[in-house]
């Protein structure tokens, strides 16, 4: 059994999506971040650092296996199923490039800018050094799509890990994707499909 401890937040999507591409079952236990679910004690037993995602997994490999951050359980569970991340070098390290790009990237960046564009008022020259970041990196990932369908050779969990945080942007800040007309492309490939659907809509 798998037991998914997540919020709806764009970190806390990217499981669901992977768990609906696989098609597996799952019990799913929201962590209300509003409520400071993630600093119960019941909860800091799963996950020490008090945040979401965790994932825990009563049929590993050698039994118990708990995980928690978002790119860890995204590469336990496509190493599980087999899918999604090849097992082979390089494409295993081209995947995993872009999987940990996007944990140091887009998402803390992403992130700040959002937070920041919401202040008021707002501090202008914090929200300034955010956007240029975060542009860039919208850039980074247009140039690598340029000639793809996929950021990583097939699909993989390179793109699940970062639409979540590319569809947050584009709701709350979208000028960030002017001209990136790749990366609008490659999202609206990743929005198409049912199971990204699935994982994006958790509500719990």
């Amino acid at each position: 059994m798998l037991d998914l401890y997540t919020w709806r937040t764009p970190n806390g999507k990217k499981a669901p999506i992977l768990l609906a591409e696989l098609g597996w079952p799952y019990e799913l236990h929201m962590i209300n971040l509003g409520q400071g679910d993630q600093k119960k004690p019941e909860y800091l037993a799963i996950n020490p650092n008090g945040k979401i995602p965790a994932l825990v997994d009563t049929e590993g490999p050698n039994g118990l296996v708990v995980v928690f951050e978002s790119g860890a359980i995204l590469e336990y569970l496509a190493d599980k199923g087999e899918r999604f991340l090849p097992r082979d070098q390089p494409g295993r390290a081209e995947v995993l490039s872009w999987v940990y790009w996007q944990v140091g990237g887009p998402g803390p960046f992403f992130g700040q800018l959002v937070a920041f564009s919401r202040e008021k008022p707002r501090n202008e020259e914090a929200f300034t050094k955010f956007f240029a970041e975060s542009q860039r990196l919208v850039r980074v990932l247009d140039r690598r799509l340029r000639d793809r369908e996929w950021i990583a050779g097939p699909y993989s969990i390179a793109d699940i890990m970062s639409y979540p945080w590319f569809a947050a942007v584009a709701e709350f800040q979208s000028d960030v994707l002017e001209g990136a007309d790749h990366v609008k492309r490659w999202m609206a490939a990743m929005a198409a499909r049912p199971p990204v659907q699935k994982g994006m809509a958790v509500t719990g």
